[in-house]
C-alpha cells in the first residue's frame, strides 16, 4: 500500500483514460489493463490532479465545492482516495 507524505504533490499518470458517467467517472489504465469507477467525490479529486496538487490543497477545495464537509473528513477522504489511486498507478508523484 502506498504512503502519502504531508504536502506531497501528485498528478495524473500519463496514459490513464477517463470517461464521464453522469456525475461519476470511469478510469482505464492501459499499463495495468484495469478499470476504476469513481463516485462524484473521487471524480472531483481525479479532475483536480490534472495539475500537481497536495492532499491538503485538494481537501481544502473539496470543502469549498461540497457543502457540509468538515475539513478533517475531507482530508481523510482525499488521503484514502489518493492512496488507492497510487496503488492502482493512476497517479504519480509530481516531479
Amino acid at each position: 500500500m502506498a504512503e502519502l507524505t504531508k504536502g506531497q504533490l501528485l498528478r495524473q499518470s500519463d496514459g490513464v483514460e477517463m470517461a464521464p458517467l453522469q456525475q461519476d467517472a470511469i478510469l482505464f489504465n492501459p499499463k495495468s489493463n484495469r478499470f476504476c469507477i469513481l463516485n462524484k467525490t473521487s471524480s472531483f479529486i481525479w479532475s483536480r490532479l490534472k495539475s500537481p496538487a497536495s492532499p491538503e490543497q485538494i481537501a481544502e477545495e473539496l470543502c469549498m465545492n461540497f457543502s457540509g464537509v468538515a475539513p478533517a473528513d475531507a482530508l481523510n477522504d482525499v488521503q484514502n482516495a489518493l492512496t488507492t489511486f497510487l496503488d492502482l498507478e493512476l497517479v504519480i508523484p509530481a516531479s
